[in-house]
C-alpha cells in the first residue's frame, strides 16, 4: 500500500468514529444543527486538504477538539458583526421567556433588556441564551475577560433596578433559571 492510500484509509476511519462526537462537542456552542455539521465537515475537510499534517489516533482528538472549538468561536465573533445576529439573541431569550406560562412579568424583563447599553446587551445574551464563558465571550467580542465582567455586572445592575419593584432581586434569579435551564 502506498502512503496517500494509508492516509485516506486512515482518514476515513477517523471521520467515521469522531464525526458524531465532533459535532455533539460543537452543539455545546451552537445550537443550530445544520451549522455544526457545517463546522465540523470544514474542519474535516480542511484536515483533508492540508498537506505535511501527520495525524494518527492518538494526537487527532486533541487537535479537532481544539479546532472546532475554535470554528465555532470564529462562527460567533463573525455573527456578531452582523445586526441581526444580536437581534436572534433578543428573540431567543423572549423566546425562552414565553416558554415559561406561569411567568408574570415578561413584558417588564422585556423592557429592561431593551433599556441596557449594547455592548452590555450583547454580553449579557451571550452568557445567558448561549451559556459561553467569559473567556469565550472576550474571544468572541475582542474584548478582555475583566471587560466581560464588567459589562455582566452592568448589565445585573441595570435589571436590578429596572425590575427592584417586582418582588425584589430574587427575580431576577427566578428569570434566570429558565434560561440557565436550557443552557445546562
Amino acid at each position: 500500500m502506498n502512503g496517500k492510500m494509508v492516509n485516506e484509509l486512515l482518514f476515513e476511519q477517523l471521520f467515521r468514529m469522531y464525526y458524531a462526537e465532533l459535532c455533539r462537542y460543537a452543539s455545546r456552542y451552537l445550537s443550530d444543527k445544520q451549522i455544526v455539521e457545517d463546522i465540523v465537515q470544514s474542519f474535516f475537510i480542511a484536515v483533508w486538504e492540508k498537506d505535511g499534517l501527520t495525524i494518527n489516533g492518538d494526537n487527532f482528538l486533541p487537535y479537532a477538539y481544539r479546532s472546532v472549538y475554535n470554528r465555532c468561536l470564529n462562527y460567533y465573533k463573525a455573527e456578531l458583526s452582523k445586526e441581526s445576529f444580536l437581534a436572534s439573541l433578543v428573540e431567543e431569550w423572549n423566546g425562552q421567556a414565553e416558554e415559561e406560562n406561569d411567568f408574570r412579568y415578561k413584558q417588564e424583563v422585556r423592557e429592561a433588556l431593551r433599556k441596557l447599553p449594547p455592548k452590555c446587551k450583547q454580553v449579557f445574551l451571550l452568557k445567558c441564551i448561549k451559556g459561553l464563558k467569559y473567556k469565550e465571550i472576550a474571544e468572541v467580542s475582542g474584548i478582555s475577560v475583566n471587560t466581560v465582567k464588567y459589562h455582566l455586572g452592568e448589565a445585573f445592575r441595570i435589571m436590578r433596578e429596572e425590575l427592584i419593584d417586582l418582588q425584589g432581586t430574587v427575580l431576577l434569579f427566578m428569570l434566570m433559571k429558565p434560561v440557565f435551564d436550557v443552557v445546562v
